[in-house]
């Protein structure tokens, strides 16, 4: 099966763009959170603003259901999550300001980054990220089959 060029090219751009988002959140994540590792700041990222429990974490980052419950003990040990009576967990106010204070960070980089762009191209970009993320956001919601590494 032939990719057409032009799809090709796409594919292409948007994997470099996925991979600079990539490293922009890995840069709030580290400026803002360097103790909070990797694997931590995805669970503190999938409970949201919701109680949730610790089975649908694991689903959801497709992970064992004992490899999310260390974590989210790691998270409670540093009072960044707290385990509700239901048994479902959520983010702390210090959990909270962590998540928040990362977003923010992140969102400065990207003006740092976007504002480089000409004037004249900057609601082209827009325009463009706002089609890349119509297309690509009903992507992650689709359920994802584990890997068998």
């Amino acid at each position: 099966m032939s990719v057409e060029p032009e799809h090709a090219e796409a594919s292409h751009a948007a994997e470099h763009v996925a991979e600079a988002m990539i490293k922009l959140w890995q840069q709030a994540h580290e400026d803002v959170a360097p103790t909070v590792s990797e694997e931590q700041m995805r669970v503190l990222l999938a409970l949201g603003s919701e109680p949730t429990e610790p089975d649908r974490i694991a689903g959801d980052l497709c992970v064992s259901p004992s490899w999310a419950a260390r974590l989210l003990g790691r998270l409670e040990q540093r009072t960044l999550v707290r385990r509700l009576p239901s048994g479902e967990f959520s983010l702390t106010g210090t959990g909270k300001c962590v998540l928040e204070a990362t977003r923010q960070r992140r969102r400065q980089l990207l003006e740092q980054t976007l504002v480089t762009a000409a004037p004249t191209d900057r609601p082209v970009l827009r325009d463009t990220l706002d089609q890349l993320y119509g297309v690509a956001s009903p992507l992650a919601r689709v359920p994802r089959s584990r890997s068998p590494l």
